[in-house]
């Protein structure tokens, strides 16, 4: 860790650092965007320079996962901030302010401001922090970290190309070279913050990517491009816990595709028993004999409702009274 400094003298020097890499035209600061074959823009410059599109009315670029600093663990840091832990906790910071719209970015950073103790500048505590930046409480905090290493799997899957050859390869550019064979990659998924939440037996049991490419058997079943929670939790449910029944790769991902294939037939006769003009007076009907079967009468129930609250039980009348009217009304002679 460098030298410290006054906090004080230390926001001045970033200051006048920022405002030299701004105008890019004197000072000891360097130009922001240099000509090609220089070298490239420092963090500090970025910050300078995305600080004054902010000023201009201009939108701040989103930061991506690889945006962000490693992590460097320091469990007994205390005192001000470092530089390079100022310049770390300020990105941070703003990926913080994009929590909406990318939380597993947000999260990242919440574990390298916790795990470095960033947050050490500006609160007395981690719970504090927690609280004020994220809004949650601390055992949430920690669940949507770890369910941010899904969900960048998710939104960032590998490009796979086959060559002519027939040997696969990765490929960080993407581009396509002249005779090769292009498998079509992964596609990108957006998952929610309990969606992924939800995957966590399977992350524990069999790791990240198994809960990714669970994730995505589901959505390929399902032909959902977002699965939700509730349909995700169903399947992992189902499935046994690694100290119950230890699953290969290739069973788990048959034993997730049988499953979420149940799911999708389940959901698809929900649809279609809603699409029938008959099942919504088949279901009203149905609950008006539970309704009887129950109370023995209208009458019944509603004596019994008295009892425990005359106020509620003659609000619960009227309006029953109401509906029953309108339906008498337009309920033909059979």
């Amino acid at each position: 860790m460098s030298k410290t400094v006054d906090p004080a003298e230390l926001r001045r020097q970033r200051k006048a650092r920022r405002a030299a890499e701004t105008d890019g035209s004197g000072g000891t600061g360097s130009p922001t965007e240099g000509p090609e074959g220089t070298e490239p823009e420092s963090p500090s410059a970025s910050a300078a320079r995305e600080e004054l599109v902010i000023a201009q009315g201009r939108a701040q670029p989103m930061l991506r996962v690889e945006d962000l600093p490693d992590l460097i663990e320091a469990p007994d840091a205390t005192g001000p901030l470092s530089e390079d832990e100022e310049e770390r906790w300020e990105l941070c910071q703003r990926s913080f302010r994009q929590y909406q719209q990318a939380w597993f970015v947000a999260a990242k950073a919440l574990n390298i401001s916790l795990r470095g103790r960033l947050w050490r500048r500006d609160y007395d505590t981690a719970e504090a922090f927690i609280s004020d930046v994220a809004r949650m409480s601390t055992s949430n905090a920690y669940r949507q970290i770890a369910g941010a290493e899904v969900a960048a799997l998710l939104a960032s899957p590998p490009r796979i190309e086959l060559e002519s050859n027939d040997l696969s390869r990765m490929r960080d550019s993407g581009e396509v070279r002249d005779s090769a064979e292009v498998q079509e990659s992964p596609k990108s998924f957006v998952i929610s913050q309990r969606a992924a939440e939800a995957l966590t037996f399977v992350r524990e049991d069999y790791g990240a990517d198994a809960a990714a490419d669970t994730y995505r058997t589901v959505a390929e079943v399902t032909g959902k491009d977002k699965v939700s929670q509730k349909t995700i939790s169903g399947i992992v449910q189902q499935l046994p816990r690694k100290t119950e029944e230890e699953l290969t790769e290739d069973e788990l991902a048959d034993r997730v595709r049988s499953l979420a294939k149940e799911q999708a037939e389940k959901e698809a006769a929900a649809q279609e028993a809603a699409a029938d003009p008959l099942q919504a007076f088949r279901e009203y009907v149905d609950a008006a004999r539970v309704f009887a079967r129950k109370t023995r009468g209208m009458a019944t129930a509603y004596t019994k409702a008295a009892k425990v609250d005359q106020a509620k039980a003659d609000k619960l009348a009227a309006q029953l009274r109401d509906h029953m009217a309108r339906a008498a009304e337009n309920f033909p002679d059979v």
